[in-house]
């Protein structure tokens, strides 16, 4: 190549020496092998990059703890509207607080819950029906109604409660598990009283818990239940005196429960390095309650060694003394189950940031309060921008408020809106936005930072319980009382994949320190589809088993990128090729 340059530049000088045609010939020769090797060069370069870019991406694609969202759309869209009719063979349509809509984990599927104890499930996209469910009467004059909406365990199966005869003296609980195509799985055995809240799932699928409240409601029960069998009651407890029990607030495998010694002068806590599910519920307000009193705190545990032996199980009071607040909603526990967020009585919040549960919380913030009951409690829990130490937290007053705290609640805000708010507000996987619906059916995307509207969308009618949103964060999904269902679009939605298609690559609302996902309750035995259960307009999804089976068919990968690369260096080479030749024929 230095011979090849010094000819370049005598030739660029103009130098008149003549040559001889054959050095003419080998001068053209090396100039081309020249160009030959730095396309050759370039080619293995390029290649090089569109291979690393292309693992990089594939590798990002890959990651559930990286999701890639599409931007945010400037106005919100509505994708689809859907009617629940009333039907003599199945409960109220009435969509009431307590029940609401549900995103499962893959977000394949919107489950919504009425008051009648009837499930829908909905494509979230399209809003094809894919199938209901009616929970069966207990008898011929009894009638079925639910406050829950549906917990998932994974993508294989989720549990509601129902209650039965609610306006007797004598009502009682039961929890149903459905499979992911609305089959029944089990149905549990009565439980005395009304159950509060939804029920939860233990990590690996094989509990089932739920408090509910017997005698007028003045008689707190909490159970578990047995998820491999047939919901067979496997523990239960009352609080033994008039006290009331709140919803369960759960975080799956925490670093160790966050709790002093149960017994006064033990020098290791029971939760020191017990990973087992740690479950938190307050005392809640009594029927008949005219002002509100302080309650306790109430935690669940499984010993960190746990053999099985239901004699060594109990739940526990967490504190020996009275707290400020009682609650209406559950607790949201973060930060590997060491920090707590808590909207309760007197129209306030409350945080332990990072400290343990059985002592008196971090900080208090309190917003103004209900003007038909001074004592109300905040309707839902508080919604978090993250799982992390130091989130965002969001949610309604017991008033006509939407507020926001920082993690230690040293900073608060608020903006004042028409109505009362008894959903849960969502925060984008980005944190790019919060959503809140008021009971009015005023739906708001905000600022995260200033809670400034950034639109409004109107749902026509009023508005009490849960919205849901997809993992991509591109369609919230909300119903209204009277039970329309509608999809709403915030952002773009990829063109490359099928809706039904997308996979789950976001945190679910409840936080968990688990990142492994948790087994899938194998040994739960699957009947044939029972009467109750309408497979309506069969979308695109296939049904979701619990354990992968082969397709037979040969998976090849190819990143589109590795496409590019080697269509790219087979053109580059070919050229190199035909300049080569043409190099050798003039030779």
């Amino acid at each position: 190549s230095k011979r090849v340059h010094e000819q370049y530049s005598t030739t660029s000088l103009g130098s008149h020496h003549h040559h001889s045609p054959h050095h003419c010939v080998e001068s053209l020769f090396l100039a081309v092998l020249t160009i030959v090797t730095m396309i050759l060069n370039n080619v293995f370069k390029t290649t090089f990059f569109l291979a690393f870019t292309a693992s990089l991406a594939a590798a990002q694609g890959d990651d559930p703890a990286t999701p890639a969202l599409e931007p945010l759309l400037l106005e919100p869209a509505e994708v689809w509207s859907a009617q629940l009719l009333p039907d003599v063979n199945l409960g109220s349509v009435e969509i009431l607080r307590g029940n609401g809509v549900s995103m499962s984990p893959d977000g394949k599927t919107a489950v919504v819950t009425t008051v009648g104890a009837t499930v829908y499930a909905f494509n979230p996209y399209s809003g094809q029906q894919k199938w209901v469910y009616q929970a069966p009467a207990i008898g011929s004059t009894s009638i079925a109604r639910s406050h829950s909406t549906v917990t998932f365990h994974d993508d294989s199966w989720m549990v509601y409660s129902v209650v039965d005869d609610e306006n007797s003296l004598t009502p009682t609980t039961r929890v149903i598990a459905l499979d992911m195509d609305g089959n029944e799985l089990w149905i549990s055995e009565s439980l005395d009283g009304v159950a509060m809240g939804d029920p939860v799932i233990s990590s690996d699928g094989g509990l089932v818990f739920l408090t509910h409240n017997a005698d007028e409601g003045t008689n707190g029960y909490f159970t578990i239940l047995n998820a491999n069998s047939t919901g067979a009651v496997w523990y239960s407890e009352s609080s033994g005196e008039e006290v009331a029990f709140g919803p369960i607030g759960i975080y799956h495998n925490p670093t160790e429960g966050n709790y002093d010694p149960l017994i006064q002068g033990a020098p290791v806590s029971e939760g020191e390095n017990n990973p087992n599910d740690f479950l938190m519920w307050s005392q809640t307000p009594k029927p008949e309650d005219v002002s509100i009193e302080d309650g306790f705190l109430y935690g669940f545990q499984l010993p960190r060694d746990f053999n099985g032996n239901t004699t060594d199980v109990a739940f526990f009071e967490l504190g020996d003394f009275q707290r400020d607040f009682q609650s209406i909603s559950p607790p949201v526990i973060t930060n590997e189950g060491f920090s707590a967020y808590w909207g309760v009585t007197r129209s306030s919040f409350r945080v332990w940031d990072n400290k343990r549960f059985s002592r008196a919380r971090t900080e208090a913030a309190g917003f103004e309060r209900n003007d038909d009951f001074l004592g109300q409690a905040v309707w839902a829990a508080p919604a978090l921008s993250n799982d992390g130490p130091e989130p965002i937290v969001f949610g309604g007053s017991a008033s006509t408020e939407f507020v926001r705290m920082n993690f230690d609640f040293t900073q608060t805000s608020f903006v004042t809106t028409d109505s009362l708010i008894y959903s849960r507000a969502i925060v984008d996987g980005e944190t790019r936005a919060v959503y809140y619906v008021e009971a009015n059916g005023n739906l708001h995307q905000a600022d995260v930072d200033t809670l400034a509207d950034i639109w409004n969308f109107t749902v026509n009618f009023a508005v009490e319980g849960q919205m849901a949103i997809t993992p991509r964060n591109d369609v919230v999904v909300v119903a209204d009382t009277r039970g329309i269902i509608k999809g709403v679009q915030v952002a773009e939605i990829p063109v490359t994949d099928a809706p039904s298609d997308f996979p789950s690559d976001m945190p679910s609302m409840a936080p968990t320190g688990d990142d492994t996902p948790a087994p899938t309750a194998a040994s739960v035995s699957t009947p044939a589809p029972t009467p109750s259960v309408a497979a309506v307009g069969d979308s695109t999804d296939s049904p979701v088993a619990p354990v992968s089976v082969p397709t037979g068919e040969t998976t090849t990968e190819a990143p589109v990128s590795g496409g590019v690369a080697s269509s790219y260096q087979q053109s580059m080479i070919s050229i190199a090729a035909l300049v080569a030749s043409f190099a050798w024929w003039m030779l």
